[in-house]
């Protein structure tokens, strides 16, 4: 019911933008449409391939679920923020590729929606046969950030920030559990490694647009604030004892420093702007720090 109304909303915001805007003449390339459709199923296809050769492919389990408390605990639920994530890039991939078909906004947007939210389902679908089991809140997470660009291009308020995302090893406890001890050559995957601050989530607000008009010309307009959220130090899944980090960071908005007016240039900004790039940052609450230039571990005390 969640997910219907927020489709229910995009709809109709979609609809009141579009009343606001002139008509324009959309129409889809073939030859380009066969060239996406080909890529994404030749793609899709290898990627599955690439999987059977997997471990837990060779031990196949009937279809399954993933038990509530365990998906619902697992690092904190900070891995539903990384699903989110993940369907955010690839929904502005899909809507950029669909753009360049010759679909109208609207459609490329919806298009990427959809293409992503099967690709989470196919996804959990393989961990449904597998020792882990098939997560509907995963799939959930990934499918509502498929539909972030629609949200993106319809809904104003949202042009206001952005979703950002860091990785940085600082701490090695996930990769000492994983180096060398699983039979099935399992070695860990960074996008996985959800502890000791190494991984962090953020919304990056950009100031410069929220202002009164008499106030941006004082106000830096590439200069964003970002909240951003991770788990403390510390590697152990199978304990319930960690906490939630709390960070407020300074920010860039490269739209706003580089001004992109080619199409290409335009993507490619779009995609950079979903990375949290390195900038001084408070840690607040318990432990709390002040990070010369986060994620690296250049810090004091506060």
């Amino acid at each position: 019911m969640f997910f219907k109304n927020i489709i229910l909303i995009l709809f109709l915001c979609t609809f009141l933008h579009a009343q606001q805007q002139d008509s324009v003449e959309y129409e889809i390339k073939p030859a380009r449409l066969a060239i996406v459709g080909g890529s994404i199923v030749a793609s899709y296809t290898a990627f599955y391939l690439a999987y059977l050769k997997e471990g837990w492919w060779a031990k196949a389990e009937p279809m399954h679920f993933e038990p509530l408390d365990s998906d619902m605990n697992y690092a904190h639920n900070l891995d539903k923020f990384g699903h989110f994530y993940t369907g955010i890039v690839f929904g502005e991939l899909f809507a950029m590729s669909y753009d360049w078909t010759g679909m109208s906004p609207f459609a490329s947007s919806l298009w990427a929606g959809i293409t992503v939210s099967l690709t989470q389902i196919l996804i959990e679908i393989k961990d449904g046969v597998s020792p882990y089991g098939y997560s509907a809140y995963d799939a959930l997470a990934g499918s509502l950030g498929g539909f972030y660009v629609m949200g993106k291009r319809f809904i104003p308020a949202m042009k206001y920030f952005d979703y950002k995302f860091t990785y940085w090893p600082n701490s090695s406890g996930y990769w000492d559990k994983h180096r060398g001890k699983d039979t099935d050559g399992y070695g860990g995957i960074w996008f996985d490694d959800y502890y000791g601050g190494n991984q962090t989530h953020w919304l990056s607000f950009k100031v410069g647009k929220m202002l009164p008009t008499k106030a941006k010309a004082y106000y830096p307009e590439w200069l964003a604030i970002a909240l951003g959220l991770g788990i403390a130090e510390g590697y152990n899944p199978q304990t319930m004892d960690y906490r939630y980090e709390y960070y407020i960071s300074l920010d860039y908005d490269l739209e706003a420093i580089f001004s992109p007016q080619k199409t290409w240039s335009k993507n490619l900004v779009t995609i950079l702007n979903h990375i949290k790039f390195p900038a001084p940052t408070v840690r607040v609450g318990r432990n709390a720090r002040f990070f010369w230039i986060h994620p690296l571990q250049f810090s004091v005390r506060i």
